[in-house]
């Protein structure tokens, strides 16, 4: 039974409870009238078998008395009453119609075949208004002399199969009518079985943004919508957590660029107040260039960040290697490690899968953040470790270490563990765009650290 999508479910449950009414209520009626018309049937049949078994040992009781052939004749007519719904036509050996009731309708060809078990057969009758059934089977008496007598004989059976044809019409009704009345019931169940539902509607619609801490499960509700509760009260602290996030990144974005920005203005208002020198206009316009350029550098971690969370990020991915990939890295932060007398070390060397552009950056900006943390004549080490499910690449530093509240948020978009530390090359996104990186590629980020001893941050990838 297919049920457009937009039928309410009380309407659908209303159905399907009339229908499987109607199913058990029309095979329960049709089991009873096929089983009442089996006993009128078989009721019929036997009184017929009874009637010729009776009228034939009545006449084999004549025909062996003594005297004319007529006489004995004349007594079985009389002994063969007639009645009203059984009707008998007598044949002689020779083919002629000796008697028959005045009721008889059914013509002698319709008659089967006489037999001793008295097989019977259908036959109806119609005449205008008028329309009956009977019941008809033909047999032989064995009289005086051996002789064999054509016995056909009719039962009436229209007022048993009226009296079934109104069980049946009545059955209908009562039955239509019981649909009816259990479609109403059927009805009120449903809207009072959903009323749960309705209620969670109806709190569902109060929830704005200044209500996402409200939660469904604190309710009793029955066991099916707990699972539902539960799963909307889930998604509400995710949107809640994800729009506190969004309300922290719009209000960290508006201020890093606000920055800048205001540098940039208050650079050329000043310059343009009065006449400069040609390098004080050189230093302006370094300036200018300068907050340009950590400008830029926001907003393409921004669009790329954005990319990402739309998955409209491509990822192109190669067979890499791991030793390969910190040589790489090595020689381009080597200068940078040599004026800090720091000391950048590689271990591992694994084959892996990955987009090596983005693989490139996110080990970058780990070791780029180790080198601004790192004292001079520190050690900095990467690491390539493979597990069974796993390919860990980590940067190790000896620096200072970060403080344990700050470490679950490390990896979230512009925050800093020490803000006054905060430089123009410095965007408070790399550790996101680390972590967004990792998780295009399937994996994750981690982040040990041990105040005065180091922090080491671990890049994952699947196998």
């Amino acid at each position: 039974m297919l049920i457009p999508r937009n039928v309410p479910i009380t309407v659908r449950l209303t159905l399907f409870f009339s229908l499987a009414m109607a199913i058990v209520l029309y095979s329960v009626s049709g089991l009873l009238y096929q089983t009442l018309r089996d006993q009128l049937n078989s009721k019929d049949v036997n009184e017929l078998r009874s009637t010729l078994q009776f009228q034939k040992e009545i006449a084999s009781t004549i025909s062996e008395r003594q005297g004319p052939q007529e006489q004995w004749q004349k007594e079985l007519f009389e002994f063969i009453a007639e009645q009203d719904r059984l009707s008998l036509r007598i044949i002689s050996p020779d083919g002629k119609v000796w008697s028959q009731s005045k009721n008889m309708r059914v013509p002698q060809s319709a008659y089967p075949a006489p037999t001793k078990d008295f097989n019977y057969q259908s036959w109806k009758h119609h005449d205008g208004e008028l329309h009956e059934k009977y019941l008809i089977t033909a047999t032989t008496f064995p009289l005086k002399d051996k002789e064999l007598w054509l016995v056909q004989a009719a039962l009436n059976v229209s007022r048993n199969n009226e009296i079934i044809e109104n069980y049946w019409a009545r059955m209908q009704i009562a039955a239509a009518l019981a649909i009816l009345l259990f479609a109403a019931c059927g009805y009120g169940l449903a809207r009072r079985g959903l009323r749960p539902l309705r209620v969670i509607s109806r709190q569902i619609e109060t929830i704005n943004v200044e209500e996402l801490h409200t939660r469904l499960a604190t309710e009793r509700w029955p066991s099916e919508l707990v699972v539902l509760a539960s799963s909307f009260d889930s998604m509400l602290t995710r949107l809640e957590a994800s729009f506190a996030q969004l309300t922290r990144f719009s209000s960290d974005l508006a201020h890093e660029l606000r920055a800048p920005i205001n540098n940039l203005i208050s650079a050329a208002s000043v310059t343009l107040n009065q006449p400069r020198s040609a390098a004080d206009y050189q230093e302006t316009l370094e300036a200018i260039v300068e907050e340009g350029e950590r400008l830029s550098r926001t907003v393409s971690s921004m669009l790329f960040l954005a990319r990402a969370d739309n998955s409209r990020e491509p990822l192109k991915k190669e067979t890499l290697n791991s030793a390969n990939e910190f040589r790489r890295l090595i020689g381009f932060y080597d200068i940078l490690a040599e004026e800090k007398n720091i000391t950048l070390i590689q271990t591992g060397d694994e084959s892996f899968i990955a987009d090596p552009l983005h693989f490139q950056r996110a080990i970058s900006n780990l070791l780029s953040n180790a080198l601004h943390y790192t004292p001079n004549g520190g050690e900095i080490i990467l690491r390539a470790v493979r597990e069974p499910h796993w390919l860990h690449f980590s940067v190790q530093d000896n620096g200072e270490g970060i403080e344990p509240e700050h470490l679950p948020h490390l990896f979230e978009r512009f925050y800093r563990a020490d803000p006054s530390r905060a430089s123009t090359e410095n965007t408070g996104l790399g550790l996101a765009i680390v972590k967004t990186i990792a998780e295009l590629h399937g994996g994750k980020v981690a982040v040990t650290s041990t105040l005065g001893k180091g922090s080491t941050f671990t890049f994952s990838i699947p196998q």
